[in-house]
């Protein structure tokens, strides 16, 4: 009978090892922590605003604004319900909401301004709308009469972002037409 109590206490008890292995399961797959996600896409340019929710329609009417924004080493120039292709950005998912903060120039039918390098009070808000891949692309390499030939592909992996809303500049007002 001392067996059986002895047995039992041990599996009420907690092992130092079972505390360590709870905090690596709370790390997400990718083995980052929150904090290093939140610095890896600062150094991209964006920023994840959380999931889209089902009763939010974060998409307006078009106005007549523009702006040029950098993600990563690219730079596009958008508008509202505009839709782009960049390269696959991390810690995203579908249906999250993003604010990209490295806008380097708005501008408007009655005013531009221009970033040294980038305006500071300026966000571009976007929605992942999906991850792809891209075409593939084909690498030859031929040496000739040296029978050296390699075929190797790749494919790009992509995020499509839809445009939601542009911040930091003096919208003009919207003339309705009469029908």
């Amino acid at each position: 009978m001392a067996t059986k109590k002895s047995t039992t206490t041990t599996r009420g008890a907690r092992g130092v090892g079972e505390e360590e292995e709870e905090a690596v399961a709370a790390k997400k797959p990718s083995g980052k922590t929150e904090e290093e996600k939140v610095a890896e896409a600062a150094e991209i340019g964006y920023k994840v605003a959380g999931p889209l929710g089902a009763d939010e329609k974060p998409f307006k009417p078009y106005e007549p604004v523009f702006a040029v924004v950098q993600i990563g080493s690219h730079q596009f120039k958008v508008s509202n319900g505009d839709s782009i292709f960049t390269e696959r950005l991390k810690f995203c998912d579908v249906n999250d909401k993003l604010i990209l903060n490295r806008v380097l120039m708005l501008g408007s039918q009655t005013q531009t301004v221009i970033g040294r390098p980038i305006l500071p009070k300026a966000s571009v808000h976007a929605v992942v709308e999906e991850h792809a891949l891209d075409a593939k692309v084909i690498i030859f390499k031929k040496k000739r009469r040296k029978n050296y030939r390699r075929t190797k592909g790749h494919r790009q992996e992509l995020t499509k972002l839809r445009i939601t809303n542009i911040e930091g500049i003096d919208k003009p007002e919207t003339v309705a037409v009469a029908a």
